[in-house]
């Protein structure tokens, strides 16, 4: 709990205002709330002593009711700002937590699992809006207001009744906080394996073609069901141990009502207190209850709360590892050099790229080709500075990448991945990813030099299509075009493409290269590719294998040189024939 303490306070430090307007009128709210039990005290005592006139009467009715009314007001203003806090901290954690998202790379993601990341920013966000919250309302019904009702059951009846009323707390005490410290373990394993279940729901769902294919959907349903079975024990584990506070209290509180009524009544016969004070004894006891029950919540919240916590820092706290970004702008890209470069991830020690020698001068179109597995598409990410570099850094001209500011190097680039990423939105909201305030005009042309005009033209909705999650109501080659056309929108310096043309046919193919060529006129095109006819125009082709360059040069002076290029052309050329 100290934990979880340590960093409430720390946030109610930024918020000062707030959080003193909620203290202030706190304090009032629980001076006030146990003022009307000292009038009932006062008016019963008044019968009995037959000392009650309707002027008295008046008083009395016309002090309760505005008591009443002022502990409606102050209540509800200290419970509003509160709650205001809650949200605002939600708020806050999830602005926090999407900016850290958008600034890691790739090995963050590589150890937290999607569905991880989704249950921290969702469940346990809320967890800790319910701490800041309920938690912190809690807090202060607990201790402000128990203090109140016990200030005054022992200076308005008896100090000796008081202590005697709580003598079972003690008890009580020691199994809350017993009980509240396995909370916190038990919430954690919870969270973990919710987090675990979101992930495996992603993934199946991502899948359901895959698990269809191969009828594994009996399978699959089995093996969910063992996880939703985990996460149901796990959830019970933390109910069953929420659920025995509860009752402890009850118990407590029924000893303590019986004892104090048997010593009070003692009292009364001995005129030691009046009727009126006992009365009112056993109302602040019942005053009491909601407190008790509280110190119960309040330990489950707060160790709940310091389980979400530390499970929303972990995410904020770790780096992707990579190399700090300077603050050069970065107004255009001349040249691209790769010198005698190696390259490793981070999780191997194989050297994955070895002795790089490249040169990408602006305007230039280069193919990277070879076999699968040769290091093309690990070489591309290199310019977008998704790992950890090595040893050595790629130049942007003659500058190492890493001195750029990482916004404006990002600018320079537009990529098309082998992996299509489309949100489940219209075909007009994805391409304005690539310029949000591209015009009608600009979105066709792009369709246009992507071939996927004719393909829109003849959708009822055209633009307002609405493509599905992850584009799932188009087919291979219109998610790829749809890809390259957001890419040329975007006008870059480098344009990015890896493998980005598979999908589509030879004609097509032909026809979007026609149209690169006229689109970067003084821009650089990169391509990684598998079928050589895509690249015959280009500047400059390397061939790798292994991370090794071991063919360079143009097209022409590639298939008059035996080696893989040659053969792997010529054995494409008999294919398509």
């Amino acid at each position: 709990m100290k934990y979880v303490l340590k960093h409430l306070f720390t946030y109610i430090k930024e918020h000062k205002k707030r959080y003193a307007v909620v203290l202030f009128f706190m304090i009032i709210n629980s001076a006030l709330a146990v003022v009307p039990t000292y009038i009932i005290r006062l008016f019963i005592d008044a019968i009995i002593q037959k000392t009650l006139t309707f002027a008295l009467l008046l008083q009395y009715g016309g002090l309760f009711a505005l008591t009443i009314i002022m502990c409606y007001l102050a209540d509800f203003t200290w419970t509003y700002r509160l709650f205001i806090g809650s949200y605002d901290l939600q708020k806050s954690l999830r602005e926090q937590l999407m900016a850290h998202f958008l600034k890691m790379g790739a090995p963050f993601y590589e150890r937290f699992r999607t569905g991880d990341l989704m249950t921290r920013s969702s469940d346990d966000v809320q967890v800790m809006g319910m701490t800041v919250g309920y938690g912190l309302m809690v807090f202060m019904n607990t201790s402000l207001f128990l203090g109140f009702i016990l200030l005054m059951m022992a200076t308005t009846v008896s100090a000796v009744l008081t202590i005697i009323a709580l003598l079972p707390m003690p008890i009580l005490a020691y199994y809350i906080f017993k009980w509240g410290s396995k909370v916190d373990r038990l919430f954690t394993e919870a969270q973990n394996a919710v987090s675990d279940l979101n992930s495996e729901v992603l993934e199946i769902i991502d899948g359901i073609r895959v698990v269809r294919a191969f009828g594994l959907e009996e399978e699959t349903r089995q093996a969910f069901e063992a996880k939703t079975t985990v996460v149901k024990e796990k959830n019970n584990r933390v109910s069953e141990l929420d659920s025995r506070f509860g009752p402890l209290i009850t118990i407590i509180l029924a000893i303590s009502f019986v004892t104090s009524f048997g010593v009070g009544a003692f009292m009364v016969q001995k005129q030691q207190i009046t009727v009126g004070a006992m009365v009112s004894f056993q109302v602040y006891l019942t005053m009491i209850v909601w407190p008790m029950i509280s110190a119960g919540d309040l330990v489950n919240v707060m160790q709940q709360g310091a389980a979400s916590w530390r499970r929303i820092n972990e995410v904020l706290q770790t780096q992707d590892d990579l190399e700090q970004a300077g603050t050069k702008m970065l107004p255009a890209v001349a040249k691209i050099t790769f010198e005698n470069y190696d390259f490793s991830y981070p999780s191997s020690s194989n050297k994955v790229l070895q002795h790089i020698d490249l040169t990408i001068k602006k305007g230039q179109i280069v193919g990277i080709v070879g076999k699968t597995g040769s290091g093309k598409t690990t070489l591309l990410r290199q310019l977008l500075h998704r790992y950890p570099y090595s040893d050595q850094v790629p130049q942007l001209n003659n500058v190492p990448l890493t001195a750029f500011d990482t916004a404006a190097v990002r600018k320079q680039f537009a990529e098309v991945p082998q992996e299509h990423t489309l949100f489940s939105r219209t075909i007009k909201e994805n391409l304005l990813f690539g310029k949000e305030d591209a015009t009608q005009e600009e979105l066709w042309q792009a369709l246009a030099s992507a071939s996927l005009a004719q393909d829109v033209e003849k959708m009822p909705l055209q633009l307002e299509t609405l493509i599905g999650e992850k584009g799932v109501s188009l087919s291979g080659g219109q998610k790829q075009r749809l890809s390259l056309a957001r890419a040329f929108l975007r006008h870059s310096e480098v344009l990015l493409l890896d493998d980005a043309l598979s999908a589509v046919d030879a004609k097509t193919e032909q026809a979007i290269i026609n149209q690169l060529k006229l689109l970067q006129k003084n821009r650089t095109s990169i391509i990684v590719t598998h079928r050589l006819s895509a690249i015959t125009s280009a500047d400059q082709i390397i061939v790798l294998e292994d991370g090794n360059i071991i063919q360079k040069g143009t097209h022409q002076e590639l298939i008059k040189t035996a080696g893989w290029y040659q053969e792997q052309y010529y054995h494409q050329q008999l294919q398509e024939k």
